[in-house]
Order: structure tokens, then C-alpha cells, then sequence
């Protein structure tokens, strides 16, 4: 499912609320005008949106119909890494942020904090993969060493509890990032 498609969803299911609350305050108020009508639908539209949000955020994790992963809130993971010629290993943590429609990811390490800046689940080749493009803020003690930096990562989510993605970065810093469910 790409975005176009969540969106295309989510429409949807705000027609669906919108005319069965409408009935709803149609039964209860039965309004006898044309303007009595249009007022029910604003009405109806308004406590859609309210509901849509909502949904976005909690209630599409309950409908069958949507095969996406859901995501784990808390991940532990391990990134390798080469950067020139040193390679080396740091653990990180992880922290998912996930509705219908957008997926935040944000990684803290010793060194430096890390949140996504555009991302999307995407259907691939019978696999759902992540991509998330990132900017890095270094702690000020790191700043000259590992300064800010832009990077994207490519994660093949077949596992929501345990899975692996590469990583790569404007400075040339390449890897490996393993999640694993904490």
C-alpha cells in the first residue's frame, strides 16, 4: 500500500463515516429544508474528520483489510559501519512512531540523535520495505568529528519483531542497521 493508495483509503472510509452519521442526525433531528439538510452534512463532515483522525492514527491497526506491518514503538539495534577505511559496530536505540499515513523514525546513540524527515512503507516485490531519508544531530562534544549529516535507509520489514536494513549518508558512511524488538 503507497501513500496515494492510504490516502485513497482514508477518503474512503471518511465518505463511509460521513453518511452514517448524517443518517444518524437525519433520524434524530429530521430536518425538513434543504438548508436543514446542509447543516446535518456539515455536521456530519465535521465529526468525520474528528473520527478520520482517529482512525489514522489508532484504528486502521484493527482492520483486516490493511496488510501493512505494524511497527513496534521500541527497537534495539546494532549498526555496522564503514566510514573511509574504519569499520566498527554501535548500538543504538529506536523509536517508531507509526499511523496509517506516516511513519517518523528516530534513532539515539552516545554520539548523536537522528529523526526521519520523509519515509514511506512501501509494497516490494512481495516485501514491505521501509525507506527513510534522515538528519543527524551530533551532541556538541561529537560536532566536529560527526557532524550534521543526511542520510537515507532501506529496511526489508519481514519480521515486525526482528529485521535488517543498509544505511548510507552524504559523508560517504555506509552500513548495516539490525532491529530487534525490545
Amino acid at each position: 500500500m503507497n501513500m496515494k493508495s492510504k490516502i485513497n483509503h482514508l477518503v474512503r472510509v471518511s465518505a463511509i463515516f460521513c453518511g452514517i452519521i448524517f443518517l444518524i442526525l437525519k433520524y434524530f433531528k429530521c430536518p425538513n429544508t434543504l438548508l436543514g439538510n446542509w447543516e446535518l452534512l456539515t455536521q456530519a463532515a465535521g465529526y468525520s474528520v474528528i473520527l478520520i483522525s482517529v482512525y489514522d492514527k489508532w484504528l486502521w491497526r484493527i482492520n483486516p483489510f490493511i496488510k501493512i506491518p505494524i511497527l513496534k514503538k521500541e527497537y534495539n539495534a546494532l549498526i555496522k559501519y564503514k566510514y573511509n577505511e574504519t569499520q566498527g559496530e554501535k548500538n543504538i536505540d529506536v523509536e517508531i512512531f507509526q499511523t496509517l499515513t506516516n511513519i517518523n523514525v528516530s534513532i539515539n546513540t552516545d554520539e548523536i540523535t537522528s529523526n526521519s524527515i520523509m519515509s514511506e512503507l512501501i509494497e516490494e516485490n512481495n516485501k514491505f520495505v521501509l525507506y527513510y531519508t534522515y538528519i543527524t544531530q551530533p551532541k556538541n562534544e561529537f560536532s566536529d568529528l560527526n557532524p550534521i549529516k543526511y542520510g537515507t535507509c532501506k529496511v526489508i520489514i519481514d519480521d515486525v519483531k526482528k529485521f535488517h536494513g543498509i544505511y548510507w549518508t552524504n559523508s560517504k558512511t555506509k552500513g548495516d542497521i539490525y532491529f530487534e524488538e525490545k
